[in-house]
């Protein structure tokens, strides 16, 4: 039982090696016979069982009528193959960009589709993660983005891109397997809190941390169910601005270096979430911030660039700095 129960896997590595020494992972693809492979659809099964029996039924009766009409549909079918497998030939296929991501949402994988030959291709269909993608008409360059989503954390790269196409009859499927060189950075999914976990900076970096609280106003957002009416704008919305409310902050000393350490007992996946959400909240508000992580220490900067940084920090907090 134990040796059967091992087969699927044993099976399942050796098609995947096989595929890796044939279809290696590359930037760009073009496709030729070596990479497409083609076979009866269903439908095409089907038509050619009926070529069989058109084919023997002539024979047993001496048919002529039915000869012929088994004769025309098994060249229909030599043709059909080769216009198939000329759908697919020559397609070149170019890994362009990963867009980053938070874990849990969709990263977009962006390829381009073009022919070197500058020959047309019709009804392709992209099958990537189990997002399927129909591309009617290939003629010049055509990009094409493909949303999927990315599990965790880290680096990201999508399993192998089916490229198929039925055309022209939908007798016959041809198809590859592309391992394309891309890979897409996902971030920790934030996770909010109220409290601002910072440490001491060095050399005065960040003087003060804001917080929730009751005496300064901080800013407005709007207004949802269970806020005082203490603290609506009655003023923005006698001009017709809407329902909002008003959010005070409190200042105190500290620094605005979040902190790893600032939150002792939390799990690793839930203070990465935690630092994550303030990380985006300070960059969204144009507050200098910085960040202290085990091994890692960015100074306190301003910045898409230093938004930019404290993600990549984040998300790859214990794994491979450069993907697989």
């Amino acid at each position: 039982m134990a040796a059967r129960a091992g087969l699927p896997e044993f099976f399942r590595r050796r098609w995947q090696a096989w595929l890796d020494r044939r279809i290696p992972r590359k930037t760009q693809v073009t496709l030729d016979q070596r990479r497409i492979f083609i076979f009866l659809t269903r439908q095409g099964m089907l038509a050619g069982l009926m070529v069989v029996a058109l084919f023997v039924g002539g024979i047993n009766y001496a048919n002529n009528l039915l000869l012929a009409t088994s004769f025309f549909l098994a060249s229909l079918f030599v043709i059909t193959i080769h216009h198939t497998y000329a759908n697919l030939s020559g397609l070149r296929i170019t890994a362009l960009a990963a867009s980053p991501a938070f874990a849990g949402e969709d990263a977009r994988f962006q390829v381009r589709l073009d022919d070197a030959r500058e020959r047309e291709h019709e009804s392709l269909c992209l099958e990537w993660d189990g997002v399927v993608t129909d591309v009617p008409w290939v003629n010049g360059a055509e990009e094409v983005s493909v949303p999927l989503t990315a599990p965790r954390r880290g680096w990201f790269r999508p399993p192998r891109l089916k490229i198929s196409s039925i055309y022209p009859l939908g007798l016959l499927r041809a198809w590859t397997w592309l391992d394309l060189d891309l890979a897409a950075l996902v971030y920790p999914h934030p996770e909010a809190c109220e409290v601002m976990p910072v440490g001491p900076g060095q050399e005065g970096e960040g003087e003060r941390q804001r917080r929730r609280g009751h005496e300064d106003f901080d800013s407005l957002r709007a207004f949802a169910p269970g806020d005082p009416l203490a603290h609506v704008s009655w003023k923005h919305l006698a001009r017709g601005q809407g329902l909002l409310t008003k959010t005070y902050a409190s200042e105190e000393a500290g620094s605005e270096i979040l902190d790893w350490d600032a939150m002792p007992g939390l799990a690793i996946e839930t203070r990465l979430s935690r630092l994550t959400y303030w990380v985006l909240l300070l960059a969204q508000h144009n507050h200098a911030f910085g960040l202290r992580l085990p091994g890692t220490d960015i100074p306190a900067g301003l910045g898409i660039e230093q938004r930019d940084a404290c993600l990549r920090a984040l998300a790859l907090f214990g794994r491979e700095e450069r993907p697989s």
